[in-house]
């Protein structure tokens, strides 16, 4: 399958002024396939370091010294490390910080060498503070679940995902390209972008296999929660874990999640499954100014889940609500905001660690709530999310009020096309263009 971040790990291995690269993400989002595609498309030989498949290697890095790792390595058989003609990748790295630390003298000391390393329980490994995360001498990438149009490109409809990539926000699809793109859009909505599931339904349209792939990569994340400790107790992480998909578009509460434990618990707990890349929050910001994590406050927060397939999974829906008509609508019309939560962190540049927002007003009487904030330009773009093609839009239209820099608000709905002042209706489909939306419509 095609992934987008490729581009950009082609673009690394041709720099002359690389560093070393670090792959960042949750597991089984594809991170070590794209370091294997990277070798292949590179004519590169790879040299492929798994210290959870081959744990004695981490015996190679008892010394910092790049020439002396890779003569360790050469006595445990792997294969040399020759500049212009290898690739060497530190998979499961978290297993082994010292080659963490160990990338920072690859860097000052063999540059020419292309050193790749993946992990996903990274910001673990780094806490241990006996090897601190080597600042100004990597780089890093954050790998995702395959986005929309990566779905499309998988399942063989390359044409409708150029379409969709090179379309001007304002501009409507074609009759049957639209209807396309919501038939798409429906098994994307339940097969999600893991890749193990996208490869099930690209295949053969499998979505009991895709289902089946859902649960694995599910419960090799409850497998991780010992590994948690002792910072957090994984019991507490488990649970939170279980209640996240039900918790998606609404806002956080720690009493109601676990009211038998302190809120400082809870919040230790939540923060550990957003290191681990399975949840992420969507954090309060005024929208006043960028960047909007100047003004935000994180006691106000929603949460959204790595992927809304295994939100479906995580949920138990049935197969067969693949079929529904109203499926955008499950769960409160949680699932619609979970699909855009996802498109707007697919779309976002990979060497920044992702943010989420949105906006809030609790005033007596008053009250109002905007799905999403986004930085577009020099704008904040406000983004309403709504299941179906109707519903109001009161707090869209309170927060272009009483924000005049924001020119422009985004309806992404169940509908078509359409714009009106200050406000463009787009099709939830079209939510990848959102970091192209700016001025008035």
């Amino acid at each position: 399958m095609k992934r987008l971040i490729s581009t950009e790990l082609r673009g690394w291995l041709k720099r002359k002024d690389r560093k070393p690269l670090l792959l960042r993400g949750a597991r089984q989002v594809g991170k070590t396939w794209l370091a294997r595609d990277l070798a292949a498309a590179a004519g590169l030989n790879l040299v492929e370091v798994n210290f959870e498949l081959r744990p004695e290697a981490k015996a190679a890095f008892r010394s910092l010294q790049p020439v002396e790792i890779l003569k360790s390595l050469g006595f445990l058989g792997f294969p040399p490390v020759v500049a212009d003609c290898s690739l060497l990748f530190l998979d499961e790295v978290q297993e082994c910080p010292a080659a963490i630390a160990a990338l920072r003298y690859f860097h000052e000391l063999r540059p020419d060498l292309a050193v790749l390393a993946s992990g996903s329980l990274l910001e673990f490994a780094m806490e241990s503070g006996n090897f601190p995360m080597p600042v100004g001498r990597i780089e890093s990438l954050w790998v995702h679940p395959l986005g929309f149009a990566e779905f499309l490109m998988a399942k063989g409809n390359p044409v409708l995902a150029q379409t969709l990539a090179e379309m001007a926000p304002a501009q409507a699809l074609p009759d049957l390209a639209h209807a396309q793109a919501l038939a798409e859009l429906r098994e994307y909505l339940f097969c999600g972008g893991m890749p193990a599931a996208t490869r099930a339904m690209a295949e053969d349209g499998d979505v009991a296999a895709c289902r089946r792939a859902h649960f694995s990569i599910l419960q090799t994340y409850r497998q991780d929660f010992a590994k948690y400790a002792p910072r957090i107790k994984a019991d507490l992480a488990e649970r939170l874990f279980l209640r996240a998909p039900g918790l998606v578009g609404g806002r956080l509460k720690f009493s109601a999640i676990a009211p038998d434990h302190r809120a400082a618990e809870v919040r230790s707990a939540l923060e550990a499954l957003e290191k681990a890349g399975v949840v992420r929050r969507v954090i309060h910001s005024a929208g006043q100014a960028l960047p909007l994590a100047t003004d935000s406050n994180p006691r106000l927060a929603k949460l959204v889940l790595l992927d809304v397939g295994l939100m479906h999974a995580a949920l138990q829906i049935d197969t067969a609500w693949v079929q529904e008509p109203e499926l955008l609508a499950i769960h409160r019309g949680a699932v619609a905001e979970q699909f855009v939560a996802q498109e707007i962190i697919a779309c976002a540049p990979s060497s920044r660690e992702p943010e989420l927002f949105f906006w809030v007003r609790e005033a007596l009487n008053s009250q109002a709530e905007v799905d999403y904030l986004l930085a577009s330009g020099s704008q904040v773009l406000p983004i309403e999310v709504k299941a179906g093609a109707s519903g109001s839009l009161k707090s869209l239209r309170s927060f272009l009020a009483s924000h005049a820099h924001s020119p422009l608000g985004v309806r992404l709905y169940g509908g078509t096309t359409q714009t009106e002042e200050r406000l463009l209706h787009l099709p939830l489909y079209a939510a990848g263009a959102l970091h192209r939306v700016h001025g008035r419509a």
